[in-house]
């Protein structure tokens, strides 16, 4: 073997004994599929708990009491407001979703008559990651589409998670 051979292979094994560990802990940080689907699926149940708990508050903020109406916004039913709901629900964010509460009013003026919310991933972590809607009728809807859910889609009990 030529010198230049030598010192060629020398400097590649020096550069294999180098990188190995390097490329070994970067193979072995990076979550399986089967850890990060695990953690969408635990995501979904606390935003579907989440939502729960918000249907409650909203129920109980309004007490049947329609010159009342429901809560404005999500801080309104949070510590800061009533205390229904805890401070990291309040703040619209919680456990890798965004939630949006939008009061709607029936007249120019006056009580909230009706609500939605959505809760959408705030990263999508797999393609079919679950966006979530509900409303003051309590019922929890679902879409896997890159969107927000909205009335218009399936109950969450009318297809489970497979």
């Amino acid at each position: 073997m030529n010198p230049f051979a030598r010192i060629y292979f020398a400097h590649m094994v020096i550069l294999a004994a180098v990188l190995a560990p390097i490329c070994n802990s970067a193979q072995t940080d990076q979550p399986t599929s089967t850890a990060i689907e695990k953690q969408v699926e635990a995501y979904e149940e606390v935003c579907v708990s989440s939502l729960r708990v918000i249907n409650v508050a909203e129920g109980t903020y309004w007490g049947g009491d329609s010159a009342k109406g429901y809560a404005r916004t999500l801080k309104e039913l949070g510590p800061a407001g009533v205390g229904f709901i805890d401070a990291v629900t309040a703040s619209g964010e919680k456990d890798g979703y965004r939630f949006r509460l939008i009061p709607e009013r029936t007249g120019a003026s006056g009580p909230i008559e009706h609500y939605r919310i959505t809760a959408r991933p705030t990263k999508r972590l797999v393609k079919d990651q679950r966006s979530f809607f509900t409303d003051e009728t309590g019922v929890i809807r679902f879409t896997t589409q890159n969107r927000a859910a909205t009335v218009a889609d399936p109950p969450l009990d009318a297809k489970p998670r497979q």
